[in-house]
C-alpha cells in the first residue's frame, strides 16, 4: 500500500520541487539584478576586501606556497586547521610574517570520525556567510587561482572591476617535468610547476571558486557547484592544481587523504577516487607525465 501511495505521489512531488526550484531561481535572478546593486551602492565606500578560505591538514610543503600565492592580493587568509604532525601551522605563520600578511586566521577544526565532506562544506559555507569581504576565494590548499593570462594580469584589479556574484576558475592539473627543479617553498608556486597533460581538457575542471558573500551564494559538496549562481563572470580565471605536482603527493594522497576518509564518506561514495589508490599507481602517473608540454 505504501509503495503504491509513493508512486501516486511521486509526480506531484517532482512537480512541487520543479516549481520551487523555478521560483527560487527567479527570485535570485531578480535579487542579483535589482536588489544587490542598490544595496551595495548605498553602502559607504571602502577599499575592496578579499578573503581566501581553505582547510589544511599536514600541508607543511603546500602551506608556504599557498601564502606566497595569495598574500600579494588578498586581505585575509582563513585556514581551518586540523591538528597536523608536520609543522603546517608554523609554516603558515612564518610565511605570513615574511610576506607581510597581517590577517592570518588559523581556526581549529577537527573531524570527529575522519574526513567528512558534508561537515567540511557546512563549515566552509558558515565562513562564507559570516565573511564581511566583498569577495571570498574558497579553494583547496593545493589550488592556486589567478586571472588569465597569468602574466600581466592583477587579481585585485580584476575583482575591482567584477560585477558578477560568481567567478569560475578553470583548473589544470600540473606535474613535475623532467627538467623541473625541486620545489622552493620560498618562492610563489605558479611557475614552478607549469606542465600538464597534452590534452589539457581531460585534466581540467571548472570550479566556482570566487563568490560575493552578500549574494547568498553557497557552495555544494566539493566546492564544484554553487547554489543559484547569478550572475556568473565572463572574466577568464584559471588555476594550477598542485595535487600531483611532485612525489609528495604519494604520502599526501594515501596517509592524509585515503586513510583519513570517514565511514560516512565511504558509504556515500564521496572521494571514491581514493578508495583503491596505491603508491604504485601514483608513481606510475607521475612518471607518465614527466615529458608533458607547458600549459602556461
Amino acid at each position: 500500500m505504501n509503495c503504491l501511495l509513493r508512486k501516486l505521489l511521486r509526480p506531484f512531488q517532482n512537480l512541487a520541487r520543479s516549481v520551487t526550484k523555478r521560483v527560487r531561481r527567479a527570485f535570485y535572478k531578480f535579487k542579483a539584478r535589482y536588489i544587490l546593486p542598490r544595496r551595495r551602492a548605498a553602502r559607504p565606500a571602502r577599499r575592496l576586501e578579499i578573503e581566501v578560505i581553505t582547510m589544511m591538514y599536514n600541508e607543511a610543503l603546500i602551506a608556504p606556497l599557498f601564502v606566497r600565492h595569495y598574500a600579494p592580493w588578498a586581505d585575509k587568509l582563513t585556514v581551518f586547521y586540523s591538528e597536523s604532525t608536520d609543522g603546517t601551522r608554523q609554516e603558515l605563520e612564518q610565511a605570513a610574517a615574511e610576506c607581510g600578511m597581517k590577517s592570518l586566521s588559523i581556526v581549529p577544526f577537527e573531524f570527529p570520525q575522519g574526513f567528512d565532506d558534508l561537515l567540511k562544506i557546512e563549515r566552509l559555507n558558515q565562513a562564507v556567510r559570516e565573511s564581511s569581504a566583498h569577495f571570498v576565494v574558497c579553494v583547496d590548499a593545493d589550488e592556486f587561482v589567478h586571472p588569465w593570462p597569468f602574466e600581466g594580469t592583477d587579481p585585485r584589479q580584476a575583482l575591482e572591476e567584477e560585477e558578477a556574484n560568481v567567478v569560475r576558475c578553470e583548473m589544470y592539473q600540473v606535474y613535475r617535468h623532467a627538467t623541473d627543479a625541486d620545489i622552493d617553498s620560498r618562492r610563489p608556486p605558479l611557475f614552478q610547476r607549469r606542465h600538464g597533460s597534452p590534452d589539457a581538457r581531460q585534466q581540467s575542471y571548472h570550479k566556482p571558486c570566487i563568490v560575493r558573500p552578500d549574494s547568498g551564494v553557497l557552495f555544494e559538496r566539493g566546492c564544484h557547484l554553487v547554489t543559484l549562481p547569478y550572475p556568473e563572470s565572463r572574466t577568464p580565471w584559471r588555476g594550477a592544481h598542485w595535487g600531483k605536482a611532485d612525489d609528495f603527493c604519494v604520502r599526501r594522497y594515501l596517509r592524509d587523504r585515503r586513510d583519513r576518509l570517514s565511514e560516512t564518506n565511504r558509504q556515500r561514495g564521496f572521494g571514491i577516487e581514493l578508495f583503491d589508490e596505491t603508491e604504485e599507481r601514483l608513481r606510475a602517473e607521475l612518471q607518465a607525465h614527466e615529458a608533458d608540454p607547458k600549459l602556461f
